[in-house]
C-alpha cells in the first residue's frame, strides 16, 4: 500500500506524522515559556516581597524566615521531584508544581500576617521544586544529538537570565502603580497560562520515555560519583555567592550614593552578561574551554575575583564593570555545571541527580547570605562581599580534589 502522502495530512494525524526529533523541537517552544514564567514568578517577588511583608507587621526575625521558608523547602521539593521523576517521569511534578504555585501566588493575596505568609512560602518553595528540575527533564529527554543537547541547556539558562531581567521590573512598576496584591494575581495568571499550555502541548506520555521503575541506584550512591560530586560542590558556591550579591549589593550600592533604580540596573547588568555568555556557550565558547568542569573552574574564579572588586570598588562605573564580569563567570559556571549533572548521569537515575543539583543550588542560597551578614554584623571589616569570595576559592578547591577521583 503507498504511504500517504504527508502534505495531504491534516490535524492529529499530520503532527503524529512528524518524526521524534522534530516533534521534539515543536514542544521545546511551550517547555521554554514554562520556564520562564517559573522563573519569573520567582524573581518578580525580589522588589516586592520584603515590603509586602513588612505592610503585614513582620519583624526582622519574621521577614527572615519568610524570605528563608521558600529556599528550605524548595530543596525538599527538588529531591521529591527527582525521585518522581525517575519513578513516574516529570509529567506529574510539572503539572503538580505548575498547580501548587498557583495556588500559593493566590494565598498571598489572603495573607494577613507575617505568619501567613512564612507557610505560603513553605508550599510555594516546595511546589516550585517539584516543578524547575521536571522543566529541566522535559527539555533534555530524548535528546537528538550532543549539539542539541548542548542548545537547550544553554537556552535553559538564557530563559532564567531573561526572567531575572524582567520579573523585578515588572513586579516594581505593577506594585507602584496598582499595589502588591495585583502583582501576585498577575503572577498566578501567568502560571495558569502555563499550566495550559502544559496541557495542551506537552505531551504526559513522553515522560517516562528516559526513566526506568524502581531503579536500584540509590541517592547515597549517586553522590559518590566524583563529577557529579563536583557539579553539587559548584552549585553551592555559585548560587551561595550569587544570593549574597542579590541580599548585599544594594548595601553597597547605596554606599556609593546610588538609587534603587540604578540598583536595578546593576542587576540587569548581571543578567544580561549571563544570557549573552550562555547562549554563546553550545557553538562558540565550548568548543574553546572544552570541558564542562573546566568552565566551571574558569566562571567560580571570575566570580572569586569580581566579589573582591566590587567589595573595593569606589564609583558606579566600577560596579558596573564588576556586575558585568560576575555575570560572565556565573553564565560560565551554570552552563559547567549543568552539563556535568547531564553527562555524568544515567538516564535511569537522572532525575534524582538533577534534583540533588537543584537542592544544593537552593541549599547555598538559604545558607551562604545569612552566614556572610552574621560575620559581617560581628565583624564589620568583613563585608559579605569577602566572605562569599572565600567560600567560592573554597569550593573550587573541594571540587578539584574531588574529581581529580575520576
Amino acid at each position: 500500500m503507498k504511504p500517504k502522502d504527508p502534505k495531504s495530512l491534516t490535524g492529529k494525524n499530520k503532527f503524529k506524522n512528524i518524526s521524534g526529533n522534530h516533534r521534539n523541537k515543536i514542544i521545546l517552544i511551550p517547555v521554554y515559556l514554562i520556564v520562564f514564567f517559573s522563573f519569573f514568578d520567582t524573581h518578580a517577588q525580589m522588589p516586592v516581597l520584603a515590603p509586602y511583608t513588612l505592610s503585614l507587621g513582620a519583624t526582622p526575625f519574621l521577614l527572615g524566615l519568610v524570605v528563608g521558608f521558600y529556599s528550605l523547602f524548595n530543596i525538599f521539593g527538588n529531591f521529591a521531584g527527582g525521585i518522581v521523576i525517575d519513578n513516574k517521569g516529570w509529567w506529574y511534578p510539572l503539572i503538580i508544581g505548575l498547580a501548587g504555585v498557583f495556588l500559593a501566588l493566590l494565598f498571598y493575596t489572603q495573607a494577613i500576617s507575617a505568619y501567613h505568609l512564612v507557610m505560603i512560602r513553605a508550599g510555594h518553595g516546595f511546589m516550585g521544586g517539584l516543578l524547575v528540575p521536571a522543566s529541566l527533564a522535559c527539555l533534555t529527554a530524548n535528546k537528538a544529538n550532543s549539539t542539541s543537547h548542548d542548545l537547550r541547556l544553554a537556552l535553559f539558562g538564557a530563559t532564567i537570565g531573561l526572567a531575572a531581567v524582567t520579573g523585578p521590573l515588572f513586579a516594581g512598576i505593577i506594585a507602584n502603580q496598582f499595589g502588591f496584591h495585583t502583582v501576585y494575581y498577575s503572577l498566578a495568571l501567568m502560571m495558569a497560562a502555563a499550566a495550559v499550555i502544559a496541557f495542551g502541548f506537552i505531551n504526559k506520555h513522553d515522560s517516562r520515555s528516559e526513566s526506568l521503575i524502581s531503579s536500584p541506584v540509590s541517592i547515597k550512591l549517586i553522590m559518590t560519583k566524583p563529577y557529579l560530586q563536583g557539579a553539587f560542590i559548584f552549585a553551592l558556591g555559585t548560587m551561595g555567592s550569587t544570593g549574597t550579591l542579590a541580599s548585599f549589593l544594594p548595601a553597597r550600592a547605596q554606599s556609593l550614593g546610588l538609587d534603587h533604580a540604578q540598583t536595578g540596573m546593576l542587576f540587569a547588568a548581571f543578567a544580561l552578561s549571563a544570557i549573552i555568555i550562555q547562549i554563546s556557550w553550545p557553538k562558540l565558547l565550548k568548543p574553546l574551554i572544552k570541558s564542562n568542569f573546566q568552565g566551571c573552574v574558569m566562571g567560580l574564579l571570575l566570580i572569586f575575583g569580581t566579589l573582591i572588586y566590587a567589595a573595593v570598588s569606589n564609583t558606579s562605573t566600577e560596579l558596573y564593570i564588576a556586575l558585568i564580569i560576575y555575570g560572565t563567570g556565573f553564565g560560565l559556571s551554570f552552563q559547567g555545571m549543568l552539563g556535568l549533572v547531564m553527562d555524568n548521569s544515567d538516564p535511569a537515575w537522572r532525575g534524582r541527580a538533577i534534583g540533588i543539583f537543584f537542592a544544593t543550588y537552593s541549599f547555598g542560597v538559604a545558607l551562604l547570605p545569612p552566614l556572610s551578614g552574621l560575620i559581617w554584623q560581628n565583624i564589620t571589616a568583613i563585608f559579605p562581599f569577602y566572605t562569599s569570595a572565600a567560600v567560592t576559592l573554597l569550593t573550587v578547591i573541594i571540587s578539584k580534589v574531588l574529581c581529580s577521583k575520576q
